[in-house]
């Protein structure tokens, strides 16, 4: 019964992990530099550069929230959209 209990509460703290809406599960954001004009370059330029989402850190997944603001997790499903106590 030992095991069973054990799967049963990890499914309960797992969060379900969505795609990160910033960067769209890639981890990485574009963001412009602005190099200003300098003895190498006549004129000031806007540079793309990739950087880590700060949404999710650089991973690419977020946690599921819901409406409340708790984690909603795998013990409800993977449809699940809200957390136990808002059920």
């Amino acid at each position: 019964m030992g095991k069973i209990k054990n799967l049963l509460i990890e499914a309960m703290e797992t969060p379900i992990m969505d795609a990160c809406s910033e960067c769209q599960g890639s981890g990485l954001i574009e963001v412009d530099v602005v190099r200003p004009q300098g003895f190498g370059r006549d004129v000031g330029v806007i540079d793309g550069v990739l950087e880590d989402c700060s949404a999710c850190g650089g991973v690419g997944e977020v946690e599921r929230l819901c409406a409340c603001g708790e984690w909603v997790t795998s013990i409800r499903g993977d449809a699940a959209l809200v957390c136990e106590e808002c059920v």
